[in-house]
């Protein structure tokens, strides 16, 4: 229980949970399961009863649940029994895409030396993981404001290339949001971006195969999206589990662009996706 999302297996409904507290699983027990105590009598919210049990006691009720015939089998399922819901983003124009692609192959292909591995956000699994940041998000006098705009002026061209796409799509958002993640087969990792102030764009390009390597997300107890944002802008609420969907790293690469805010007003947590589900 509780280890980091970069070495969780992604397909096992355990790892989907585990970003959840401990408070927010003992809630889906009562009001997703109608579970009020323990089978020696003691309320679920008992601080006594560990989080193990409480994980202990859903899992086991999701498997009853999937197992139980005559129940509404939606069209597509995952592994763990939750209806998957298909989601698409935005197409961004090919001519943005294109040079998007080439460009993140460029950078991590020169930066390779200094970028071994994923130092930035080593909770993640992927094999480069860079951050910017607008000098906005900090004290105009900080050390970390000036770290920032440092670093933003070395990747002024990547970051500019970045902003052209997700104002193509959402001209609002691109002028909200503080920071980007420029990744490079980011792969699994269920987790809650708990220091979000609302929604992020998820942006992916590479060759890897079409229809996998998608955000998914979990929108609710039994619902989960799966969101295809190759070539696509798509916008997701991080404060919800969410993971990088299986794909081959080994066949094709796989990059990725998010677009997120950390300061500012919190933005009420309202729906996980934003794009209408397809019926496909």
């Amino acid at each position: 229980v509780g280890e980091s999302p970069a070495v969780r297996d992604a397909t096992l409904l355990r790892s989907q949970l585990e970003p959840w507290s401990t408070m927010a699983l003992r809630r889906r027990l009562v009001a997703d399961f109608g579970e009020k105590r323990t089978t020696d009598g003691r309320s679920w919210a008992d601080e006594d009863v560990s989080r193990g049990q409480v994980m202990e006691q859903l899992l086991t009720l999701y498997r009853e649940e999937a197992s139980k015939k005559g129940n509404n089998i939606p069209l597509c399922r995952d592994g763990n029994g939750r209806a998957v819901v298909i989601v698409s983003g935005t197409l961004v124009d090919e001519a943005i895409r294109e040079r998007v692609l080439h460009a993140l192959r460029e950078f991590w292909t020169s930066q390779s030396s200094s970028f071994t591995g994923n130092r930035e956000r080593p909770s993640i699994s992927a094999e480069h993981y860079m951050i910017l940041c607008s000098p906005s998000m900090f004290d105009a006098t900080s050390q970390n404001a000036a770290k920032a705009a440092i670093k933003l002026k070395k990747h002024e061209a990547l970051w500019n290339l970045a902003h052209e796409a997700i104002n193509s799509v959402d001209p609002i958002f691109a002028s909200q949001y503080t920071a980007v993640a420029v990744t490079h087969n980011f792969e699994g990792s269920p987790h809650i971006d708990k220091q979000n102030t609302g929604p992020f764009y998820g942006f992916a390009v590479g060759d890897y195969e079409d229809g996998t390597g998608g955000i998914m997300v979990e929108c609710s107890a039994r619902v989960v999206a799966k969101v295809n944002t190759k070539n696509r802008m798509a916008k997701v609420d991080g404060r919800y589990p969410h993971w990088v969907g299986p794909y081959d790293s080994t066949r094709g690469d796989r990059y990725s662009l998010i677009y997120y805010r950390t300061d500012g007003n919190v933005e009420p947590i309202g729906p996980a996706v934003f794009t209408v589900p397809s019926d496909n």
